[in-house]
């Protein structure tokens, strides 16, 4: 006996077998690049440059990059899925899947700015290229491009809008927080710090859910169950990112090892490091708040710290926790069983890198 499709979903007209829904959503997948470089044709032509420049499509002069990735598109996917899971053809989820690929590259525009990350995709970060002001503004540009994506969307629309609107929200109030945990001493940091900095990556999976829902007619249910599985992707994602900053190979993450270390971020290793109890974990809270940014053989030293504390293994086991949660939630709801499969598939490449 198939599983069937959620009461209360867009069936109508959407793909009648397994086969047709992952064709059908491979197929709106394979649009997003386009739809993406159209909508940034809209902006001002030096916001369209560093625009391209960021999303990999051209060089600093303009020149396209005829071998330019796509990318894992992930939050797209996400989009287009969770529009699916209510039965609906994933094209209905277009329009939401283009803006979160555009806000999720906002975040990463300005994320490179705050952070001083100087690398992004293997190559100099937009604000080293073309300076901070521009960076700054470009990533403002992109955010409204996003916003102007939903409210024409039928059906569920503004109600996908709102969602988006939300998860804003939540991103701003992640980003606050992880820059007021660098002025909190180690022996004052909790794991409720981290749960409040955790918000800049659970908000934006969140909104994939809900506006891949609201696009594809989902009835309340249905959308609860995908949102909260999706946060519960970003704690498992966060967690393994937090670990990868530390001990992940740069050629794989494009992006420099212990930038967050070295800048005295607390991220869950080292708080779990700073809550153990050890000396390890003693050592490296004096090590943290001597005041100042840490030196290359200081960060080597607290690098074996927060591993020596445990901090490492702890949040190697607390992201695959959040990850089976996930994927459980996804087991107690009904949906099309194909698109069950591969939700479940996108949250072990989402937290895993597995693809």
């Amino acid at each position: 006996m198939h599983e069937q499709a959620p009461s209360g979903s867009a069936l109508a007209g959407g793909p009648s077998t397994p086969a047709d829904v992952l064709d059908a959503t491979a197929g709106a997948r394979g649009e997003i690049p386009g739809l993406l470089q159209r909508a940034v044709q809209e902006l001002h032509p030096g916001l369209r440059r560093v625009s391209a420049y960021h999303f990999g499509w051209a060089d600093a002069q303009g020149q396209p990059i005829t071998a330019a990735s796509p990318g894992k598109l992930l939050r797209a996917r996400l989009t287009l899925l969770c529009a699916a899971a209510a039965g609906a053809p994933s094209r209905m989820a277009l329009a939401g899947a283009v803006a979160m690929e555009l806000v999720h590259n906002y975040t990463l525009l300005h994320d490179d700015i705050v952070d001083a990350d100087e690398l992004r995709r293997d190559r100099p970060a937009a604000w080293i290229t073309f300076g901070t002001p521009m960076a700054i503004v470009t990533g403002d540009a992109i955010i409204a491009l996003a916003l102007r994506q939903l409210p024409m969307a039928e059906p569920g629309g503004r109600q996908a809008l709102v969602v988006l609107l939300d998860s804003l929200a939540g991103l701003g109030d992640g980003e606050s927080a992880e820059l007021a945990l660098e002025t909190i001493a180690s022996s004052d940091v909790t794991y409720d710090h981290y749960a409040e900095v955790a918000q800049k990556t659970t908000a934006l999976l969140s909104a994939c859910a809900g506006v891949g829902a609201c696009l594809g007619g989902a009835d309340q249910m249905l959308t609860a169950a995908l949102q909260s599985a999706a946060v519960n992707v970003g704690l498992a994602w966060q967690a393994a990112n937090d670990v990868e900053d530390i001990w992940g190979d740069s050629r794989v993450t494009g992006k420099m090892s212990c930038n967050d270390l070295r800048s005295g971020k607390k991220t869950l290793p080292v708080i779990a490091a700073l809550r153990s109890g050890t000396e390890a974990g003693n050592r490296l809270a004096m090590l943290l708040d001597q005041g100042e940014r840490l030196g290359e053989v200081q960060v080597e030293e607290a690098v074996r710290l927060v591993e020596a504390a445990g901090g490492r293994r702890y949040a190697e086991r607390l992201s695959a926790r959040y990850l089976q949660t996930a994927l459980d939630t996804l087991r107690g709801h009904a949906m099309v069983p194909a698109v069950k499969e591969e939700l479940a598939q996108l949250f072990n490449v989402i937290v895993l890198r597995s693809e």
